[in-house]
């Protein structure tokens, strides 16, 4: 029997929010331990590759970033398979792109493209908060951070706005009734709602209840949610596709009628110019 940790992660078996056929090869590449969780992550391999579309296979990824033309979080990364997860931003210099990692309504991660202001500031999730040797307050977040000596206001839940560059603390929002966050995991992983009430259940999972832009209503565990504003005008991130509004079968089919439609139009007043 093997002994030591998994190397390798089967094609079949990869998360589904990768997005990976299953018919282009056997494996896939197994993230490396860091930050994030494995099942909760995508590497830079998948990134490069498959998404952005800047390498055609593993070998040019590789010399993409052995050559240190891609930062994570504003830090050169050079491994394949190093984690990228939710918030991280991804920032080519060569080419001016920065993208931040996000879920979309169907619960998938989406690379939502940002500005060069944006891409200077991340938000993170409280995970835990304690005391270290000399009783030091120490504050984690969902990205592996540690923060000593935070302030005493901050709890377990809340989201604070980091500059990762000098690792300072700017803001720190509440997680309350009226603010506005996004699902990070359950069946609505990727929606955007405010915040109706937070349910607490003791000895059990406590529940929020939040309702959306549309007006539709829907519940997950406390846990789940992200804050990320008291409310959409003050967001310091740009949301994917859609604002985190889920739409049914009927909307998409409508929004893809329209959307070729437009496509379509366009292409004729291509041709007119032409001629």
């Amino acid at each position: 029997m093997g002994r030591g940790p998994k190397q390798h992660l089967k094609r079949l078996f990869a998360p589904r929010d990768w997005m990976l056929s299953k018919l282009t090869g056997v494996f896939a590449p197994r993230p490396r331990s860091g930050p994030h969780k494995a099942r909760e992550c995508m590497p830079l391999l998948i990134i490069l590759r498959n998404r952005l579309k800047y390498a055609l296979n593993y070998r040019e990824a590789n010399m993409i970033l052995r050559q240190k033309l891609v930062n994570v979080d504003p830090r050169a990364r050079t491994d394949v398979k190093y984690p990228v997860g939710f918030q991280d931003v991804i920032e080519i210099p060569r080419t001016g792109d920065r993208f931040r990692m996000l879920y979309d309504v169907k619960g998938r991660f989406t690379l939502v493209k940002i500005g060069q202001a944006e891409a200077a500031v991340k938000q993170c999730k409280v995970m835990n908060v304690s005391t270290t040797t000399g009783r030091v307050p120490v504050v984690t977040t969902h990205d592996g951070r540690r923060f000593r000596y935070a302030s005493g206001k901050i709890s377990i839940g809340d989201t604070l706005i980091v500059e990762p560059a000098t690792q300072k603390i700017q803001e720190v929002i509440k997680t309350r009734v009226g603010r506005l966050a996004m699902v990070t995991g359950g069946a609505n992983r990727g929606r955007v709602g405010s915040i109706v009430s937070l349910e607490r259940h003791p000895g059990a999972f406590d529940i929020a209840h939040l309702r959306d832009a549309s007006g539709h209503e829907f519940i997950t565990r406390a846990s789940n949610i992200f804050t990320l504003g008291n409310d959409e005008k003050s967001l310091a991130i740009t949301l994917p596709k859609n604002r985190g509004v889920k739409q049914n079968i009927i909307e998409e089919r409508e929004q893809r009628l329209v959307n070729a439609e437009a496509k379509k139009q366009g292409r004729a007043s291509q041709k007119k110019r032409r001629h």
